[in-house]
């Protein structure tokens, strides 16, 4: 999942909506017309709103600014669709047009990021939050790129930087080539919950139960972040680490696989029964993860070595379990 600042799209409609008096007073057959405007400004239909911006990105006698936000808006569909080619072309091309484009560099940062382009996906979301120091998304953004780099206290920084500014509520996200709109509350959860996996790979395992809790308070609907309080008490070693867990299982708050997971952290089923519950690899991956902290609860160190090794090898590196693997079997090496 990538956030992207919704701001950029609206402030592409705006620099449209403005082209909108040129093109109805000069009209020529190769031109945008006002319905390629209209749908470049609103259409849900992604190929559709890909296709009318490229009409306005094409049509010279629109102004740079109002061709620049049509490729955004274009680059941000191709984005949505997984094409990170086009994509990175569409921004890199908005960002010509107009160095300015501060929305246009962060949709770049996030591109580049997909692509393993790490130190570009700085370099532009710095660029971004120079143009435009108050962007939460950009300072988020550049956070969890820094933390997959292993600098932590500059991904702190960062994401503690997010959460003072707070969210900007028409953050988007996209997600197996859809968009989804999501509650402010939803937006600061995550930025939480990134400073949270930050405190816990540093070791600091109060202050990130703190952030989890934070984060499960303002938007957890899979129960996610309440697990991962559970973790954090666990390796603080909290006398009541699984209580808050235990109640939401009792209430029936958790669902699914998360269930079988806070199950397994509160004693209720085995590491077998967990790994038979798993469904896909990536849950097999998580059951290995979530094993190896039940192992460290009972002082079993040789089982919760192999169970985290194999989340390390099974666990897509964007996980947060593949993260938190490594940094344990460090920690217990260094034991």
């Amino acid at each position: 999942m990538s956030a992207t600042s919704n701001r950029s799209l609206r402030r592409g409609c705006k620099a449209i909506l403005a082209a909108a008096a040129i093109v109805s007073s000069t009209a020529t057959a190769s031109a945008a017309t006002m319905q390629d405007l209209n749908d470049c400004q609103g259409s849900a239909d992604i190929p559709r709103m890909i296709a009318a911006c490229s009409s306005v990105a094409q049509d010279a006698r629109l102004p740079a600014d109002a061709r620049s936000m049509a490729l955004l808006k274009r680059g941000f569909g191709n984005y949505a669709l997984d094409k990170m080619d086009a994509a990175q072309a569409d921004f890199s091309e908005a960002i010509r047009l107009n160095p300015k484009n501060n929305f246009a560099l962060h949709e770049l940062g996030l591109t580049l990021t997909r692509k393993g382009d790490l130190t570009g996906a700085i370099a532009s979301f710095n660029e971004a939050i120079r143009l435009d120091s108050f962007s939460p998304a950009s300072r988020f953004s550049r956070g969890l790129v820094y933390m997959a780099q292993d600098r932590l206290d500059e991904a702190m920084a960062d994401f503690t930087a997010a959460i003072k500014l707070g969210a900007d509520k028409n953050t988007a996200y996209t997600k197996d080539q859809n968009i989804d709109r999501p509650e402010a509350r939803r937006v600061v959860a995550d930025y939480y919950a990134a400073r949270a996996d930050t405190y816990y790979l540093k070791g600091d395992f109060s202050d990130a139960a703190s952030d989890y809790d934070k984060a499960a308070g303002l938007s957890d609907p899979e129960g996610y972040f309440l697990i991962w309080e559970t973790v954090a008490r666990e390796q603080g070693r909290s006398a009541d680490a699984d209580t808050a867990l235990s109640a939401a299982l009792d209430k029936g708050q958790l669902k699914d696989w998360p269930k079988s997971v806070g199950e397994l952290l509160v004693g209720r089923i085995t590491p077998a029964a967990a790994l038979a519950a798993a469904k896909n690899s990536d849950q097999i991956c998580e059951a290995h993860y979530y094993t190896g902290i039940v192992d460290l609860k009972i002082k079993d160190a040789g089982g919760a070595r192999q169970e985290f090794a194999a989340a390390q090898e099974g666990c897509p590196s964007g996980f947060r379990e593949h993260r938190a693997a490594i940094a344990d079997l460090k920690r217990m090496q260094a034991r």
